[in-house]
């Protein structure tokens, strides 16, 4: 993630122009007149193809007969092609019908236009959403917060819907604007972070994400909201706040595309005809310039994402006041519609008419598929991996142009012609200095944990800390005690912390650490006090480290390799997910854990190439890249999960796993043994990767090069560095190591686990967001893992113990921890200066 301070050269994008005070040249991107730009089609007709192409390989593979007739393809490779072929001219013939056009026997015009509707009416949120990532990606921000953005556009335009009483035409203008508003907040939320503590927007946008999610669900479960007849469903929206259908006869179009396509108007006119678009693109183009013109860099930023938030809100919206869930809200109500649009944005590289088209294909895919599944038996999924194979296509000119030899005619370029590396607005000097403002927030934050938990009617109770497993060797007894003034003590220890803040008497880390331990300390003993059962210390640091924290480190150090290097590493989701598939099918194929491990391995070592090879030798934006293999690896490992181990479950999906093993001696240890001694071996290689990381990347010359290669890629070639080489080889170090931090997740958790789909739930985006919080260093990226594994350990263990609060909250604990620690306690970091710019040598 590329930082830059003031009067840096910006990390990306646009180059600052030779002449005036840094405005940025007329962006005919955003002109409302879209521009043809014949050799850009070109290449996108031919990444189409191709994307194609790979998919039906995969159909062909995950066709039973084929397979089969694979078997003897040298005695009948005829048969073998001829079954492969009739496959796929199958799914894509069923993929058409279900999207453009399906003629029927009777049926007529109309009925064989029908699917082209329902993909109009598919890829209305994708545009908005779409165009929300596009704008945000313009002004050098990126977003990753549209899957919560639209999904709190969708929950308060459904809500007004359903439970407020207006006049036909006012209803539905009100429930839109509720829509457009609520995800225009939560944007505006990660903006506004950024501009006043520097907090990095893939930390916030990521961790909000999470939030929405199940800040939805609790709020579906709630009398008044809920549907009486389907929990975990809202009521069903009023006729009144309906999007009218515009072609009637059962046909899905509604308003929903009209609007789409008056944002997308509105979008170019604000980029090309107004002064705050112009504010908007020279931040984009250049933070110092642009700052040195006057321009507020962060207030201009806040807008921007606010801006942003709301189209994908308005996305939101048409899918609750549209009739994709039966007009009620559900808790997957955005069917991953926020994630798609960043390959919506990407593929129409964040252009406003492209960046329609893109979601118009998408629309057609999502459509299609559908069909396509209930024809041929195809799975769903396939239609990610096209999407992810079309957009890495696209992002990659240079390859494609390679593959099929196609002349190069001087128009398209090696980039994606948009700068996605997250560069960090510069936090003016404030008005109050930091340390009072982190010390008002602790003592602040100390006094409410006072107020709202020491005097309630739960601080009477009494607290027990048991602080030795069952049959443990050594046992020290539990402890108890009332629970108010053990409250108090610790709510006092975050007051104690803020006050020697302001007082800048302490380190800004230690008096973080010890209002963090005091505030959590606080909030256990309120949670457990009066429980019979208690809280079992040694279970909540044992689960803290092992197995919580053990992928996210695997992750973080994958993540701090690369970065270092100079490559952004956002696949590391990607990697794990698919390290994770190819360990659960190494392993049950083969019956040996060692192999599962190697799977996973390869697996992670593979992504890894392909994003070296990428982005270092065809120069492809890093992280477009990253989010494409993320996508590519979900819908790749959904897919063969679908395909090969749902049918196969014994064969494919049964694999075996390594045992826990406790170290003799000190896993006898009071407290402490089993937290540090008592793991599978995948605990012992975390500690191991930690060490060897840290010595490596600051003990040793190859960490030298690499951190000179991370910095200054110039200086480094200058002194004889190969500075292609190191990044490719940090790359494939790191994809290495996310692979296996993915095995651990089935055959290194001490238990048979098998592979389910998405089962990393979005560790690589956690594992990401604490590399960035913990600044770059494997220190500070495992003490922000250990934060989340604390959390996480800490709800499922209150859980439990039957604690007073709503199980969504406590699931959402992990992420607001996450969130309010970034902000008041880390706020802005700076990233190894060249990292996510590519380097050409000469």
């Amino acid at each position: 993630m590329t930082m830059v301070k003031e009067g840096d050269k910006p990390g990306g994008g646009a180059q600052p122009p030779e002449s005036g005070a840094g405005a940025p040249t007329p962006d005919r991107s955003w002109s409302l007149r879209p521009r043809f730009d014949f050799d850009s089609w070109i290449v996108t007709g031919v990444a189409i193809v191709l994307a194609l192409l790979l998919g039906g390989v995969l159909i062909a593979f995950g066709d039973e007969a084929v397979r089969e007739d694979a078997k003897y393809f040298f005695a009948s490779p005829g048969r073998f092609f001829s079954d492969a072929w009739t496959a796929v001219s199958e799914a894509y013939s069923a993929l058409f019908a279900g999207a453009v056009y399906d003629p029927q026997p009777g049926g007529g015009l109309k009925e064989a236009f029908k699917p082209l509707a329902y993909t109009i009416f598919a890829a209305t949120p994708l545009i908005c959403a779409g165009l929300g990532m596009a704008l945000a990606f313009r002004v050098g921000l990126f977003n990753i917060g549209g899957e919560g953005q639209v999904t709190v556009g969708a929950f308060a335009a459904g809500f007004v819907g359903f439970a407020v009483d207006l006049p036909v035409l006012l209803h539905l203008v009100v429930a839109i604007a509720a829509g457009v508003a609520a995800g225009g907040l939560w944007g505006f939320i990660a903006g506004f972070l950024k501009a006043r503590t520097g907090a990095h927007e893939v930390i916030t946008t990521i961790m909000l994400n999470f939030v929405a999610l199940l800040g939805v669900q609790m709020l579906l479960q709630q009398d008044g909201i809920r549907d009486p007849q389907t929990p975990q469903v809202s009521r069903v929206v009023e006729e009144s706040a309906r999007l009218p259908r515009l072609a009637g006869g059962g046909l899905p179009i509604d308003l929903g595309i009209i609007l789409a396509l008056l944002a997308a108007i509105l979008v170019s006119w604000l980029f090309s005809r107004t002064a705050l678009g112009f504010r908007l693109r020279m931040v984009g183009a250049n933070q110092a310039a642009a700052r040195t013109a006057g321009v507020g860099v962060g207030r201009t930023m806040s807008v921007a994402m606010l801006l942003s938030g709301g189209l994908a809100g308005l996305g939101g919206m048409t899918l609750a006041l549209g009739g994709a869930t039966s007009y009620q809200v559900t808790p997957a109500i955005s069917s991953n519609v926020g994630f798609d649009a960043l390959t919506v944005a990407l593929l129409g590289r964040s252009r406003v008419w492209p960046t329609v088209a893109a979601g118009l294909l998408f629309g057609a895919l999502r459509a299609g598929s559908r069909t396509m599944q209930a024809q041929t038996g195809v799975s769903i999924d396939l239609v990610t991996v096209i999407q992810a194979l079309i957009v890495l296509f696209v992002a990659s000119p240079l390859l494609v142009r390679a593959i099929v030899r196609l002349r190069n005619r001087g128009k398209a370029t090696a980039s994606s012609g948009i700068n996605l590396s997250p560069a960090l607005v510069t936090v003016r000097p404030a008005r109050v200095p930091r340390h009072i403002v982190a010390g008002a927030i602790q003592v602040s934050l100390g006094l409410l944990s006072i107020g709202l938990l020491a005097f309630s009617d739960r601080s009477d109770g009494t607290v027990l800390l048991q602080t030795a497993l069952p049959g443990a060797l050594f046992d020290p007894g539990i402890i108890e005690m009332t629970a108010q003034p053990l409250i108090l003590v610790m709510a006092g220890l975050a007051v104690v912390a803020g006050v020697l803040r302001i007082l800048d008497a302490v380190s800004g880390r230690w008096c973080a650490s010890l209002a963090i331990f005091g505030l959590f300390g606080a909030f256990m003993a309120w949670a457990v006090a009066g429980n019979p059962s208690g809280l079992n210390l040694v279970s909540l640091l044992q689960g803290t480290i092992f197995p919580a924290a053990i992928p996210l480190v695997f992750g973080a150090m994958a993540g701090i390799i690369g970065e270092r290097s100079g490559v952004l590493n956002i696949a590391i989701e990607g990697q794990l997910l698919l390290g994770a598939f190819c360990a659960a099918l190494a392993a049950s194929v083969v019956a040996n854990p060692w192999v599962g491990v190697a799977g996973g391995a390869l697996a992670g070592l593979a992504l890894g190439a392909i994003l070296a090879t990428l982005s270092i030798r065809y120069f492809v934006d890093q992280a477009i890249i990253g989010v494409v293999l993320n996508v590519l690896a979900l819908g790749l490992t959904s897919f063969l999960y679908k395909q090969l181990l749902v049918p196969n479950p014994t064969e494919f999906n049964s694999p075996s796993n390594f045992e826990r093993w406790k170290v003799p001696l000190l896993s006898d240890l009071p407290l402490v043994g089993p937290v540090l001694a008592e793991g599978t071996l995948f605990l012992y290689a975390a500690f191991a990767l930690i060490a060897a990381t840290h010595f490596g990347l600051f003990h040793t010359r190859a960490g030298l090069r690499l951190r000179a290669v991370g910095e200054h890629p110039r200086a480094a070639d200058t002194l004889g560095i190969n500075v292609q080489r190191t990044r490719f080889r940090a790359t494939l170090l790191g994809g290495l190591i996310a692979g296996v931090g993915g095995s651990f997740l089935i055959v290194g958790a001490g238990s048979a686990v098998t592979f389910s789909e998405n089962m990393t739930s979005g560790m690589g985006y956690i594992a990401l967001a604490t590399v960035i919080f913990g600044r770059w260093t494997p220190k500070g990226a495992v003490l922000a893992a250990l934060l989340f594994g604390f959390v996480t350990q800490l709800q499922s263990l209150l859980s439990l113990a039957g604690a007073p609060i709503n199980p969504n909250i406590l699931l959402m604990a992990p992420y607001v921890a996450t969130l309010v620690a970034v902000v008041a306690f880390v706020g802005h970091s700076r990233a190894p200066a060249a990292d996510g710019q590519p380097y050409k040598v000469g």
